[in-house]
């Protein structure tokens, strides 16, 4: 910004450029003191290493750390893919369960309609039984009756 443009900004505006100034300033140390401090453990690594040898030495033990997370991750990953397991094996116990009682209340249901159908049928049966025996018995009525005439 040009000096012109800077009295043109309210106090309120400038505070604002300042304080943003400032936040900016305050993100760049830290990212100079941490660029410093990873500058600092280099140069002390490479001090004690003296060759390449014990550089490379030094070096294996990143590569057994990063060795070493990868094989926590995979033990996760398995802890909870039998975690994930177990869960599967407890919904599907309920499952079965439940699929049984529902079988059970249709198979109840069944035979009770099957015995109240039975028992209307057998009710049908003699009421249509009595229905014939009266009609035999009103045919021979009025078959007598003819004779006598």
């Amino acid at each position: 910004m040009t000096d012109k443009d800077l009295k043109k900004l309210s106090r309120g505006e400038l505070l604002e450029l300042l304080i943003a100034q400032m936040k900016e300033n305050e993100q760049l140390k830290a990212s100079l003191e941490e660029a410093q401090a990873q500058l600092d453990d280099r140069k002390i690594i490479i001090d004690k290493a003296g060759t390449l040898a014990e550089a490379s030495l030094q070096l294996n033990g990143v590569f057994q750390a990063a060795e070493a997370a990868a094989a926590q991750y995979l033990e996760n990953i398995e802890r909870m893919s039998g975690q994930q397991e177990s869960v599967c094996r407890e919904m599907k116990i309920r499952a079965e369960r439940r699929s049984s009682q529902i079988i059970q209340e249709a198979q109840a249901y069944s035979q009770k309609t099957r015995k109240e159908a039975d028992e209307y049928f057998m009710m049908v049966k003699e009421r249509a039984a009595n229905v014939l025996k009266s009609q035999d018995a009103l045919r021979e009525l009025v078959l007598s009756s003819g004779d006598k005439e």
